[in-house]
């Protein structure tokens, strides 16, 4: 039996099915987790190792090479990218879309432990990090003390007070506030930057060392066996058991100053502040944070994987507000929070759906005659996202932008089948049929075109959901939303509709009217004439005259309004229907004249598809279009060799001009290496380096005041800098690389690769060509060093080890961390080192001395040195050295435009034996992003061919509906060049979108073309018929959609950019293709028939 036909039998049936999904759902939507974007398996993994001192020419043999060759062994590599720099080890492996990362990061631990054994000893093991999206900090807080003045900068000769503060800012963070928010539930790390570390400096006078006849090893070693705690067993008392500990700590610096450090022959002692000066300092720093100006601490959050943002946002505060009141000596701020525009975003997508529902539902208010009507269709939406809800549950899909569009685009579409149904059954009621009878064959008739329609739909989405790449993990989701939903449409479709409309509204007779009414007017004392019931009775009885008064005042006004209203809506539906009747009689010539000059209806097609491609050739292309935010970041690169103190100078200056810019909210500078730990950051890597968060008040005034602070930069000399997105889990997965151009260049010798980036920066720079910004070495020459060469054989010659002579050195300049004083839970390093007079010289530094044999021996004796600059970081891309040019392009120019007359450039420089130049960056992923949207898109047009060649049973006739959606291109690409925007993966999403709506209406069209053909009509007749008893719903179907995407185009807010190409995209496709297929279809099936007839006389 049909499923229409058995809705209709089982009312109550239908109803407990759609209650008892309701109520499941309701259950299922509280648990449906809420992010930003889906969960992206991102398929990279960093291997980074550590050898403390070594250079990075050293770290590049000893330590990048073995294990690059080891890792390029794993099964799924794409490429290997890493970084040698001073003591440490970076390499980024990038896996192939669709690899099991849990394989492949075993695989990897295996391969590099098996070369673990050739690697330094000193060096150590390598550690796997996986990288994660959704492992950027979501909130930014700051620390500052409620009361006092604002520190710019601080340094050793800075005063006591100064230094106090910052110290006691960095411990409150790391011993209050780190410890308290690190316990919220979803917290996963509070990393701090900015402030100082407290640190006990012992300063060494090196020509008192020379007299005393000491060296930087006997201090540390004094310092060291005078500042211990030993268990020293137990011991046994009766029946008792006592532990031993002896307790020789140092208990306070002064205890530390009188460290006896040698014993001479005659018995007296020399202390250690016979030799050195003590004081309380903090370590050599080599970056800060600064707010608004001013020194702070930083506190970054960091959350657990897939754990909800916006609820770990709302316990931060909670818990920053209550810490505010318990210390209130402390102020801090919450300077940056992703939650909110995780909010923001789902909140414009909620309005977006909401807008569009109710400009879809004016739609079938202008085109349905019957309110019924529309409130039959209006309850088929909250039951379809019921059952959309539900599944989005049980398959684990989260509330995110991406599928809330999804769900966006779906309430357009979901209301399509709803429409069909329903107008049909509204006709068969106008030719006099009975409700029921109406609602049986009027559903039943339109339920095979609905169900071929929708499955080719859903059969478009498909290839999304198994394609690999960005694209693919991007719209996955937004595919399984549009599924859903459409598989919920087909359900109410062909239940709860059929269902619903057989139910015929029952006129109540006068006598039943009267009742009613005295029930409402007339109060019935009760019949139990006890005390208490009466009693009951009379304290109920001023609320039940109440209640009935407002019954019957509103009945009175029902009556008094609905005759006026229902003639104004009769009267409004009357003139819908004339000029729906005039539009119908107007098509029905232009159909005819179309039948009549189908050549010159094929030749105004073939203009435009002409019109299309130009067009096509001549759009803008990019990997994703830029969006208006409320915060960008500018990186300040200063000259090589800039100090701490320089940098900080010329940036605070930098930071109070931009504060002045009107619309800037605040700013915050990470200046130098500010966050240790954080080794994954490339860009923020050396002192000379500067990253400037600026907020503003307004995402309006974004591009604005990001050419105001350009234009105040050009006036600095000597600095390089560059824009880009704040890093966020959205930046990175949208935008994953912070350059839009890199052009590689590959040599053994990093100086001719070095050589070559400067010379192709130049003829760039020269030709001036427009649209390129931030032009850029990605590796620079580093500090100034000397080189310090140990001589072999004076070493030998002298009695010398090598490593004494080197650690004698590093002891002078460095510092030897000799030991840690404890207060209380901290570990307080006291660091050696020489005087600052003594180590700021090198003549000086290599006039101290090495004692062997009680025989000092003078270390320049020992070396050779010269001042040479190396390279701070040694860049590798799948093992060959590289040198990085970067470029970033403007807004308002497509890099398929800057491209070629790069190229021009790059490639027209005569190469080095053994070099290698080619370009990549964004143009990469633009290529292979929409290769594979390319491949998806003609999947879905073949998989349609197939749905709609097993539902007509024929091999010729779903080529006609296949032509709808060229159709449907032809809107797109015109309306996106002609409103200026560019053909992105977002637009190419929602083209593949529109290859399973564009169908939809020429699949009714084509279905009842072929039915008046069986009922003995002839050709023309059979088109012209079916294009009257169909024009009003497909012209229903297309208005609902493009209307529903009407808020969607016009969106403003956060993260538009992945809503607002779709929409375009998609409302030019609707327009294009809803006109093309009511004209050129019908053209279409004519040929067809006519080439059809012709096989079976031939056959």
């Amino acid at each position: 039996m049909p499923l229409p036909s058995t809705s209709i039998k089982r009312p109550v049936s239908i109803s407990m099915f759609y209650i008892a999904i309701a109520l499941v759902s309701i259950y299922a939507f509280s648990r449906i987790g809420v992010d930003l974007l889906p969960n992206v398996n991102v398929p990279h993994l960093l291997v980074q190792t550590t050898y403390p001192n070594a250079s990075p020419e050293e770290i590049e043999k000893l330590i990048t090479e073995p294990l690059e060759s080891a890792a390029r062994t794993v099964t799924g590599i794409k490429n290997v990218i890493s970084v040698s720099k001073e003591g440490l080890s970076v390499i980024s492996l990038n896996f192939v879309w669709g690899t099991n990362m849990e394989f492949a990061l075993l695989s990897l631990r295996e391969k590099l432990d098996n070369v673990r054994f050739i690697l330094p000893r000193e060096s150590g093991r390598p550690t796997i990090i996986r990288v994660d999206p959704s492992a950027t900090p979501i909130m930014t807080l700051v620390l500052t003390y409620n009361e006092g003045k604002n520190i710019q900068f601080v340094k050793h000769s800075s005063s006591a007070d100064d230094i106090r503060k910052l110290i006691d800012l960095k411990e409150a963070a790391r011993v209050i506030f780190k410890r308290r928010i690190e316990q919220i539930d979803g917290v996963a790390q509070v990393i701090i930057t900015g402030g100082l570390e407290r640190e006990i400096l012992v300063e060494v006078d090196l020509q008192k060392l020379k007299t005393y006849n000491l060296s930087f090893s006997d201090l540390a070693s004094a310092l060291r066996t005078s500042n211990v705690n030993l268990p020293a067993g137990s011991i046994m008392k009766g029946l008792f058991r006592y532990s031993l500990r002896t307790i020789g700590e140092f208990q306070s610096v002064d205890e530390i100053a009188k460290t006896i450090v040698k014993r001479n022959s005659d018995g007296s002692v020399i202390y250690l502040n016979d030799v050195a000066h003590l004081k309380e300092s903090f370590k050599e720093r080599t970056g800060l944070t600064r707010f608004n100006g001013a020194e702070t601490v930083g506190l970054l959050i960091n959350k657990e994987p897939e754990s909800n943002t916006v609820d770990i946002s709302e316990r931060v505060r909670y818990a920053a507000s209550f810490l505010q009141k318990e210390y209130p000596e402390y102020d801090i701020q919450i300077v940056s929070d992703y939650s909110k525009f995780i909010i923001d975003s789902i909140k414009n997508v909620e309005q977006e759906v909401y807008y569009g529902g109710i400009l879809a539902f004016l739609v079938l208010f202008f085109f349905l005659k019957s309110i019924r009507s529309i409130l039959i269709i209006g309850i088929t939406i909250p039951a379809s996202l019921f059952i959309t809800m539900l599944l989005m549950y049980l398959f684990n899909i989260s509330f995110n932008i991406i599928s809330l569009a999804g769900i966006a685009v779906g309430i357009g579409m979901l209301m399509d089948n709803a429409i069909i149904v329903v107008e049909n059954v509204t006709r068969y009621r106008e030719m006099g049929l009975s409700v029921r009878e109406s609602a049986l064959r009027g559903s039943n008739e339109v339920s095979m075109p609905i169900v071929a329609s929708t499955l080719t739909t859903m059969a478009v989405f498909l290839p999304l959901i198994f394609m690999k790449g960005i694209a693919g993990e991007l719209f996955k989701d937004q595919s399984y939303a549009v599924i859903f939903s459409l598989a919920a449409s087909i359900i109410t479709a062909l239940t709860l509709i059929p269902m619903l409309a057989s139910r015929e509204r029952k006129k109540k007779l006068n006598k039943n009217q009267k009742l009613l009414m005295d029930k409402i007017l007339f109060i019935k004392l009760p019949e139990n004439r006890g005390l208490f019931f009466r009693m009951y009775f009379w304290l109920r009885f001023p609320l039940i005259v109440i209640i009935k008064s407002i019954l019957f005042v509103s009945i009175l006004i029902y009556k008094k309004l609905s005759e006026p209203i229902s003639k104004y809506f009769n009267y409004f539906f009357i003139r819908v229907d004339s000029f729906m009747e005039k539009v119908i009689n107007k098509y029905e010539r232009l159909l005819l004249w179309s039948l009549n000059n189908k050549r010159k209806v094929l030749l105004i097609m073939i203009v435009l598809v002409f019109f299309t491609i130009l067009a096509a050739i001549d759009i803008k292309k990019e990997f994703i279009p830029e969006s208006e935010e409320d915060e960008f970041t500018v990186e300040l690169i200063f000259p090589t060799g800039t100090s701490l103190e320089g940098n900080s100078v010329i940036s605070s200056e930098i930071e109070n001009a931009v504060l002045k810019i009107k619309g800037v909210k605040s700013v915050i500078s990470n200046i130098g290496r500010t966050n240790e730990s954080d080794v994954l950051n490339k860009d923020q890597n050396s002192i000379d380096k500067t990253q400037m968060n600026v907020k503003l008040t307004s995402y309006k005034d974004f591009y604005n005041i990001r050419e105001k602070t350009r234009l105040l930069l050009e006036e600095v000399k000597g600095i390089n800098y560059s824009f880009r997105h704040i890093e966020t889990a959205y930046s990175q997965v949208i935008n994953p690389s912070k350059n839009d151009i890199a052009v590689i260049i590959k040599n053994k010798d990093v100086d001719k690769a070095f050589e070559r980036g400067n010379q192709l920066l130049n003829e760039i720079s020269k030709i001036n060509i427009a649209g390129i910004s931030d032009l850029r070495l990605g590796v620079e020459k580093g500090e100034p060093e000397y080189r310090i060469t140990i001589d072999r054989e004076k070493c030998i010659l002298y009695g010398i080890n090598i490593v004494d002579a080197s650690n004698e050195i590093v002891n002078m300049v460095k510092g030897n961390e000799a030991t840690f004083f404890s207060d209380f839970d901290k570990k307080i390093t006291v660091r050696l080192k020489a005087l600052e007079q003594q180590r700021s010289d090198i003549e000086k530094i290599l006039e101290s001395n090495l004692i062997t044999n009680n025989t000092l021996i003078p270390i320049k004796n020992l070396v050779n040195y010269q001042l040479v600059q190396s390279y701070n970081e040694i860049w590798h891309d799948n093992q060959a050295r590289t040198v990085y040019l970067y470029a970033r392009v403007s807004q308002d120019v497509g890099i398929d435009e800057i491209l070629p007359m790069l190229e021009k450039v790059v490639y027209s420089v005569a190469p080095y034996p053994d070099e290698l130049i080619r370009i990549s960056g964004v143009n990469k992923e633009i290529k292979d992003s929409l290769r594979g949207l390319y491949i998806a898109l003609i999947i879905a047009v073949l998989l349609m061919y197939m749905v709609l060649a097993a539902e007509f049973e024929s091999f010729l006739f779903p080529f006609i509906i296949i032509l709808s959606v060229p159709m449907g291109l032809i809107g797109s690409i015109l309306l996106l060049y002609i409103l200026g925007e560019s053909l992105n993966i977002i637009s190419l999403m929602g083209l593949i979108i529109l290859v399973g709506i564009a169908d939809n209406d020429a699949v009714v069209k084509v279905e009842f073309i072929l039915r008046k053909r069986k009922e003995g009509l002839s050709v023309k007749d059979s088109i012209i018929t079916a294009g009257r008893d169909r024009f009003r719903p497909i012209v229903m179907n297309s208005f609902t959609v493009i209307f529903g995407l009407i808020p969607m185009m016009i969106s403003i807010g956060a993260a538009t950019q992945l809503r607002v190409s779709l929409s375009i995209a998609l409302a030019g496709g609707l327009v294009s293709a809803t006109f093309l297929t009511l004209i050129i279809i019908p053209v279409l099936y004519t040929y067809m028939e006519r080439l059809s007839r012709k096989k079976l006389e031939d056959f």
